[in-house]
């Protein structure tokens, strides 16, 4: 058999057809009918930064392409679809608006009087005027960034606090878990309307105060459900893997746990924020919540139930209808993040 195969100069260059992959040619008996290996897949990128998955020499539909969007792109997207929290989120933005460049727009203060008492709503008063001839809007204005204020506040803090006590909580389990849990268990029972208007009398000329007073009775809910997500998560693979590594606790919680955990975070902090807004106005409302001379909702709303039932209806009316704004506005985002984040929503394909 060696006898029929020609002799070959080993000075000739490689022909054409000596080449892998051309037809007829040598070691095409090796290649696919495209001129790879069989299963080979050669991954390209195009200089613009797209990846192109290639089988032979044809690039994959563009729907299966490798997408360059980032996980938080992908949210958006998903939450950009959830019409309901896309236009609470737009209200929830004028709202804020309204009452961070309105006060510097608008040609009067909360504490402008004029000799327009009681003054129904009009052109020159949107909102009216009460009693002492202060316009009303301006003072809307005024209590919705104050409440806006105390809201965020509460909620950053309460949030945060709660996150991490909830990581460290599940993290190392055991006593330490039990423990954590039966404090957590301990602050539930106290009722957050009797404590919050106890502090707040003392704290309600503070709002600052204030704000950490309501914090501390809310912080619970999170602590719990980050504590569920943590439990889930510490044993995953790449948890072992950075054990294995030798990071610290420290580490692990902070720069794998938590941000693994992200979604439900923000999900608590959108309800955190509904959460304290109701908190405040029902703390102002009996009368221990904001005081004079600081306007939040809940102050107005007081205010403004006796002159409703004289005929005055607009003074109680208009800050009603911001506190019902802004606590349907932000649970509607709430949702639209819940559905967004959770990654087992396939109505919104990327």
């Amino acid at each position: 058999m060696a006898d029929d195969i020609p002799p070959r100069d080993v000075n000739d260059e490689p022909g054409e057809s000596d080449l892998p992959g051309t037809p007829g040619g040598r070691g095409a008996e090796f290649l696919g009918e495209q001129g790879q290996q069989p299963g080979l897949m050669i991954d390209a990128v195009t200089p613009g930064g797209e990846d192109i998955l290639q089988s032979g020499t044809e690039p994959a539909d563009t729907e299966f392409t490798i997408a360059a969007r980032n996980q938080w792109q992908l949210v958006l997207r998903r939450f950009r679809q959830h019409k309901l929290a896309v236009a609470s989120a737009v209200v929830l933005l004028l709202v804020i608006l309204f009452a961070t460049l309105g006060p510097a727009i608008w040609k009067y203060g909360p504490n402008d009087f004029s000799n327009d008492f009681s003054v129904a709503p009009s052109l020159s008063h949107p909102f009216g005027t009460d009693s002492n001839g202060a316009d009303h809007m301006a003072q809307v204005m005024a209590g919705t960034q104050l409440s806006l204020k105390i809201a965020f506040t509460v909620a950053i803090a309460g949030t945060v606090f709660g996150s991490i006590y909830g990581a460290i909580s599940g993290f190392y389990r055991g006593a330490t878990d039990t423990l954590m849990m039966r404090l957590v268990d301990l602050v539930l029972t106290i009722p957050a309307l009797a404590v919050g208007a106890l502090l707040g009398k003392k704290f309600g000329n503070n709002w600052v105060l204030l704000a950490v007073v309501l914090a501390g009775l809310l912080w619970t809910g999170s602590a719990r459900v980050v504590r569920g997500q943590v439990l889930s998560v510490r044993e995953k693979e790449y948890i072992e893997a950075a054990r294995a590594l030798g990071a610290t606790d420290r580490r692990i919680i902070f720069r794998h746990i938590l941000p693994n955990v992200a979604g439900p975070i923000i999900v608590l902090f959108t309800l955190l924020v509904a959460a304290a807004v109701l908190t405040e106005t029902a703390l102002s409302y009996l009368g221990f919540g904001v005081q004079f001379p600081d306007i939040s909702l809940g102050s107005l709303i007081t205010s403004g139930e006796t002159a409703a039932t004289g005929g005055r209806g607009w003074l109680f009316y208009f800050p009603g209808l911001f506190i019902i704004l802004i606590a349907l506005t932000v649970n509607f985002i709430g949702d639209g993040l819940r559905d967004a984040l959770d990654p087992t929503q396939t109505k919104a394909r990327a």
